[in-house]
């Protein structure tokens, strides 16, 4: 009669732990562990205008702000930024003082959303947005970072969250925290 000291019951113990894991990983995101990836990469600012800085879109002062798509675009961001519960006049003045990302082209579900990140000048990792525009229904949903507190805005889904999260997390100097942040 042979002894089994339990070396080969482990590793079977162990793959059916991974294959639970694996299978039931996603339900706990909801499903949602791949609700997300990135589009074609072949897009150009002439085969999309929404191919560029969002400072284009909503500045009035921007390459496209008089197009169809900026105007529809700026009055989003208008909407957004007043669903912040703050004046939105000097949120959008003070985000647009500084620099921005060309947005880029992510499919979330069965939506192709645009996913753009500014931030006010010398305030950045303080005061900024990443947010999300839908191409089709031009819904806005993102993050506002506001002198170091984070609001979540048009109700983003938990896959439009993470994606923001992985893209643009939120980085705060301990500097810029101690001068910028509000003090409770």
């Amino acid at each position: 009669m042979h002894a089994d000291n339990g070396a080969g019951v482990f590793p079977l113990r162990a793959r059916a732990v991974l294959l639970r894991a694996v299978l039931f990983f996603p339900l706990a995101y909801h499903c949602q562990a791949h609700a997300e990836e990135s589009a074609p990469t072949n897009i150009t600012p002439a085969s999309s205008g929404y191919k560029t800085e969002i400072f284009n879109l909503v500045d009035p002062d921007g390459s496209q702000s008089g197009t169809a798509i900026g105007r529809t675009v700026s009055a989003a961001f208008d909407s957004f930024l007043n669903l912040a519960g703050q004046d939105a006049k000097t949120i959008r003045k003070r985000l647009l003082s500084g620099p921005a990302t060309e947005g880029t082209l992510w499919k979330i579900g069965e939506s192709r959303e645009w996913l753009y990140h500014l931030c006010q000048a010398h305030q950045c990792n303080v005061t900024n947005v990443a947010l999300l525009v839908d191409e089709q229904t031009h819904r806005m949903a993102g993050r506002l970072l506001t002198r170091c507190e984070a609001k979540w805005l048009g109700n983003p889904s938990v896959a439009e969250r993470a994606l923001i999260e992985r893209e643009y997390p939120v980085k705060i100097d301990p500097d810029d925290a101690r001068i910028f942040c509000k003090k409770q």
